[in-house]
């Protein structure tokens, strides 16, 4: 992890605004807007004296050899998308439990095409209701410049990673929570990321 700090902070002139934010003691998700291919390992590098990270990619990608070792060696978890609404984030709930760790994961669900913040997926609102830890909201700028989606080589354009302050979620109390309060607690999450980067938050579909 350390040597991938020497491209990120050179070629990349890469800085982190509020990583005091993140908690030094026990568990939180960082939740993040995603652009790029250097969003989740660059996560990892940027709070790497402050807190471990693991991070979650499709189990598909742990399929090629040398992609698995690399996956592996940045932290990443398999996220089984087959497995239904509950059942893809088993590996990070377990990981949560083991260890005290930042888990980072990307409430878009994949990288935007155009570097806009897109609709959040309602599977974060599951991940956040079930984990009950502190949510650090991130925004990531200059990303999509240095690397968009379909690009192969990267630029040197400047990335600043800016961390908010953690909030919690109130837990749903009395009954089992539903899809709609999977949507609305993305939303909230998707409202915070927005305001960290002075953008627009997307509209959340209805059911």
């Amino acid at each position: 992890m350390l040597i991938l700090s020497v491209p990120l902070r050179f070629y990349f002139r890469a800085r982190a605004v509020g990583l005091e934010n993140i908690p030094k003691s026990g568990s939180c998700l960082i939740l993040s807007n995603h652009v790029s291919l250097i969003d989740p390992p660059a996560i990892g590098i940027m709070v790497y004296f402050r807190k471990k990270t693991r991070f979650m990619a499709r189990d598909t990608l742990f399929g090629n050899v040398f992609l698995k070792y690399f996956l592996e060696h940045v932290g990443a978890l398999p996220l089984n998308r087959g497995a239904g609404f509950r059942g893809g984030f088993e590996k990070a709930f377990e990981a949560l439990k083991k260890e005290e760790l930042a888990l980072v994961a990307f409430p878009e669900g994949t990288r935007s095409c155009d570097g806009k913040l897109k609709e959040g997926k309602p599977g974060i609102g599951l991940l956040v209701l079930q984990a009950n830890l502190p949510v650090v909201p991130c925004y990531i700028s200059g990303a999509y410049e240095a690397m968009p989606k379909g690009r192969l080589l990267p630029l040197p354009k400047k990335i600043v990673f800016t961390f908010g302050e953690p909030f919690t979620v109130l837990p749903v109390m009395g009954r089992e929570p539903t899809k709609e309060d999977y949507k609305r607690v993305t939303a909230e999450i998707m409202n915070k990321i927005a305001a960290l980067g002075g953008v627009p938050s997307p509209d959340i579909k209805s059911a």
